[in-house]
């Protein structure tokens, strides 16, 4: 029911500006015609409004033609009898699809007649006097400036066309000629869920994937806006699809998915439902039915690899620790697994809340080194692919390290050449060189085991001002074996490391420790 108010003096106003406007001229309630748009009933409309117009002094007549024939009229002779008579009229407003339409009862008619009458200088709102021609077909279009009427043709007036094209809410391309309007993801192929709406009378569909929907847009608005016609779900019509691409046709999942239910089409075009609403409450509509397979079925960017898991991962482009990752798990998930992005990070950063430590196990085969990672990695969580580097970093360092010698005891010099060693199997040079100068002795054999290091690294340079000329000759003789030292293989480390040690004079240097029990 219409709310009711006291007009302010503005609106009385504005309602005289407007009856002395029409006391000059009907036109302004009369719209402007196609060619396609039979003339016969506005000829009859125009008749009567004229009618109207003669008895603009007439308050007597203007009272009765206020009360009896149609709409329109009616209206208008109500704002005539009201210039001549004027107070202060109680207000009306409604609602209407964007927001309300406010009116002053001034005639036994309706509402629509009224507001159509009484701000004909809108053209959107003068279309209001017209809805119901609408159901015998006639269509009508409101441009900013004028109002069209095209009869029984869809076809949008060129300047109407163009107005919704330059106020379409996402940044759509015409794809090839075919009038056909596409988002940047669908117009380059990519297979990805879509909201789809046709204009028939202008033969052209806009389609917008659901990566570039927005939460506040609503594209069937922003199309049909200023569009009165006679079945508006059947001119613009709504469609949704996944869009998911699969060799296997109907056999998959994918091959035969139920449309739009008619709830959510319905609450999309009453502007109840957004089109990000819209695409989210169908995926949410048919995802019960896809997930019930029992089959393996991997998505990945739109495309459906079934349960090939060796297509799957090269689709998400994988590192060797992502890929023998992925492999871990996935190759134990039945049923339906998807990823939006094919992209290797996005699929471990779904699978990792369930996951985690078979992932990080993948890498770490010590379960409680495992563990430990995992926990370390959600007290600071980052980026999957960046914790599993750092799995796979300190199993290799694990790895390298259980593989060489262990010693029971060990000298000064022997225990800090060991540690320079060890640190360059698992850091590299620069780890090596960085422990070197960081715990260069004040004095003894170890300042010249120390530049030989450095000169065995090709780092010796820059450190060169720290050591006398007596340290750097006895570094340089024992560079060829502190190279060896930092070459050799696992099995050969001991004797390098003696090596290198007797030639610096350190002689009873260490032993090794007795090999641990086996079980048998």
């Amino acid at each position: 029911m219409p709310r009711v108010r006291k007009a302010s003096g503005v609106r009385e106003q504005d309602l005289l500006a407007r009856a002395k406007a029409l006391r000059q001229s009907v036109d302004g309630l009369l719209p402007r015609r196609t060619a396609e748009c039979p003339p016969e009933r506005f000829d009859r409309l125009r008749e009567e409004l004229e009618e109207v117009r003669t008895a603009a002094d007439d308050a007597r007549r203007l009272d009765r033609l206020a009360r009896w024939g149609e709409p329109l009229p009616k209206a208008f002779a109500g704002l005539l009898k009201f210039a001549l008579e004027p107070t202060n009229p109680l207000v009306a407003t409604f609602p209407i699809p964007g927001g309300e339409a406010s009116f002053a009862p001034l005639a036994r008619t309706d509402r629509e007649a009224e507001v159509a009458v009484q701000q004909s200088d809108q053209p959107d709102r003068l279309m209001l006097g017209y809805l119901a021609w609408t159901r015998r077909g006639f269509h009508f279009f409101a441009t900013r400036k004028v109002l069209w009427c095209t009869g029984l043709d869809p076809a949008p007036p060129p300047e109407f066309l163009a107005e919704r094209l330059a106020e379409l809410p996402y940044r759509l391309a015409e794809s090839g000629g075919q009038r056909r309007h596409l988002c940047p993801h669908l117009a380059a192929g990519e297979a990805r869920p879509y909201l789809e709406v046709g204009w028939l009378g202008a033969d052209r569909t806009f389609a917008v994937c659901r990566r570039c929907t927005k939460d506040d847009r609503h594209l069937l608005s922003s199309l049909s806006e200023g569009a009165a016609v006679p079945d508006p779900t059947a001119e613009f019509p709504v469609s949704v699809a996944l869009n998911v691409r699969c060799s296997a046709g109907e056999e998959c999942v994918h091959g035969e998915l139920p449309e739009l239910p008619k709830a959510l089409a319905r609450g999309y075009e009453l502007g109840r439902l957004s089109d990000q609403q819209l695409l989210d409450l169908y995926a949410d509509e048919v995802r019960p039915r896809i997930e019930r397979t029992r089959r393996t079925t991997l998505v990945a960017g739109g495309v459906c690899y079934q349960g090939n898991l060796s297509q799957f991962l090269d689709a998400l482009h994988p590192t060797a620790i992502e890929r023998r990752a992925l492999e871990e798990v996935l190759g134990s998930v039945d049923g339906y697994f998807e990823v939006e992005e094919p992209t290797a990070s996005r699929a471990l950063e779904k699978l990792w809340g369930r996951h985690a430590e078979e992932i990080v196990r993948a890498i770490v085969r010590d379960p409680d080194e495992a563990r430990r990672l995992v926990d370390e990695a959600r007290g600071a969580p980052g980026r999957i692919a960046e914790i599993l580097k750092r799995a796979q970093r300190r199993s290799d360092q694990k790895e390298v390290l259980e593989a060489l010698p262990r010693y029971d005891r060990l000298v000064r010099e022997a225990a800090w050449v060991d540690r320079v060693a060890r640190e360059h199997r698992t850091g590299g040079d620069a780890s090596a060189e960085r422990t070197i100068v960081q715990g260069i002795p004040r004095e003894g054999k170890e300042r010249g085991l120390a530049y030989g290091l450095l000169v065995a690294l090709g780092r010796a340079a820059p450190h060169a001002w720290q050591f006398s000329g007596t340290e750097k000759e006895f570094g340089e003789a024992l560079a060829p074996r502190a190279r060896a030292l930092l070459d050799a293989p696992a099995p050969d480390y001991d004797r390098a490391l003696g090596e290198l040690l007797r030639a610096a004079g350190v002689v009873d240097w260490g032993a090794l420790a007795p090999a641990a029990p086996t079980d048998e």
